[in-house]
C-alpha cells in the first residue's frame, strides 16, 4: 500500500519533531554534566585553599615562598622517613574510619555477639 504525499509529509514532520526533542535532551544532559564538573572543580579549589591556609597558619614563613620553593620544601618534608610513616598511619586510620562508616551505613557492622 503506497503512502500519499500528505502521509509522508506528516511522517517527516513527526520525525523532525522527535529529532528536535532528542537534541534538546542531549543539550540538557551536556549542561548537567558541565554543572557537575564545575561543582567538583569548586570543591577541589575550596579544599586546596583550606589546605594552603592551614599550612600558612602553621608556618607563616611559607607565605613569601615561590611555587618552586614551596614544591622543593614539600618534596623535602615528604621524603623524611618519619613523615612518610606519619602519612601512612593517617591514611590507614582514615581508610579504616571510612570502612567502618560504610559498614555502619550498610548495616554490616558485626555486633559484639558475633565476635565472641
Amino acid at each position: 500500500m503506497a503512502k500519499t504525499i500528505d502521509q509522508l509529509q506528516a511522517e517527516i514532520e513527526k520525525k523532525e519533531a522527535q529529532l528536535s526533542q532528542e537534541r534538546h535532551k542531549e543539550q540538557r544532559l551536556k549542561n548537567r554534566l558541565k554543572y557537575y564538573e564545575k561543582g567538583e572543580r569548586g570543591k577541589r579549589t575550596h579544599r586546596l585553599c583550606n589546605l594552603g591556609g592551614t599550612v600558612e597558619s602553621l608556618a607563616p614563613e611559607v607565605k613569601e615562598l615561590t611555587r618552586t620553593e614551596m614544591c622543593e620544601l614539600m618534596e623535602y618534608i615528604f621524603s623524611l622517613p618519619e613523615v612518610q610513616r606519619a602519612v601512612r598511619h593517617v591514611a590507614i586510620t582514615h581508610a579504616g574510619k571510612i570502612k567502618r562508616e560504610e559498614e555502619k551505613a550498610n548495616g554490616t557492622v558485626p555486633s559484639d555477639r558475633d565476635t565472641d
